[in-house]
């Protein structure tokens, strides 16, 4: 019998019910626009614009707000000036400035992106190979896709 030898790769979720549980107090309430019928696609109306995430969960949305943790994989960050911001690059890619608002694991930091009038923010639980520092501005660049997941679905 032949084996193909796989690099070790970290997992990041053991199941989006557990995701939820742990990091459900980062879930922020926005208004998300219905999705059409078996798409896994939501459109997220924040401060900030809208952002299109992939939803992590199996029950389709119906509502018109719901709690929602917004997840990404970073591909690459780097250090940048303080000052947000939010851009779509295509593709389910988004590059985004913010700050480091605390380090949850080796893996896991929360990321915060404050609106340019100060009265709105959105807060994403970012996983990357190398954390940045605690309080620093970074610029990053995640891998498609955005993911968000839901508690509606993960009742028990």
């Amino acid at each position: 019998m032949n084996s193909v030898i796989r690099p070790n790769r970290t997992v990041l979720e053991e199941s989006p019910e557990y995701f939820w549980e742990r990091f459900s107090q980062y879930a922020q309430t926005w208004p998300v626009s219905p999705e059409p019928l078996g798409s896994p696609l939501l459109e997220v109306l924040t401060p900030l614009g809208p952002l299109f995430a992939f939803d992590r969960s199996l029950v389709p949305f119906s509502g018109n707000e719901t709690p929602l943790i917004f997840h990404g994989q970073v591909d690459r960050w780097e250090i940048a000036q303080n000052a947000a911001s939010v851009q779509h690059l295509g593709g389910g890619r988004y590059q985004m400035t913010g700050q480091v608002e605390a380090l949850l694991d080796a893996l896991f930091f929360v990321f915060h992106v404050q609106s340019s009038s100060g009265d709105a923010s959105l807060r994403l639980v970012l996983s990357a190979q190398n954390l940045p520092t605690p309080g620093s501005w970074v610029t990053v660049e995640l891998l498609p896709p955005l993911m968000v997941f839901r508690p509606d679905s993960y009742s028990r």
